[in-house]
């Protein structure tokens, strides 16, 4: 089965820009991550809370798409 990669970044809580950062930068539980667009902090664990849930948001639509495409 062909699984297709899927990409979700990091946004701002506030103003929903991508949240950039040094690469060698690592973040923590309790982090606060500063958007370099609006200059508002962001809790670490709650844009990965956010995230996650839409990562697999976009892993069930793929899901039920291949399903449904199975039993055309």
């Amino acid at each position: 089965m062909d699984i297709p990669e899927i990409t979700i970044s990091l946004k701002c809580l506030f103003c929903g820009s991508d949240l950039e950062g040094p690469e060698d930068e690592e973040y923590n539980s309790g982090d606060l991550i500063k958007c370099i667009k609006c200059g508002k902090e962001n809790d670490y664990d709650s844009v990965l809370e956010i995230a996650k849930d839409e990562g697999l948001e976009a892993v069930k639509a793929q899901l039920q798409n291949k399903l449904k495409n199975m039993f055309k």
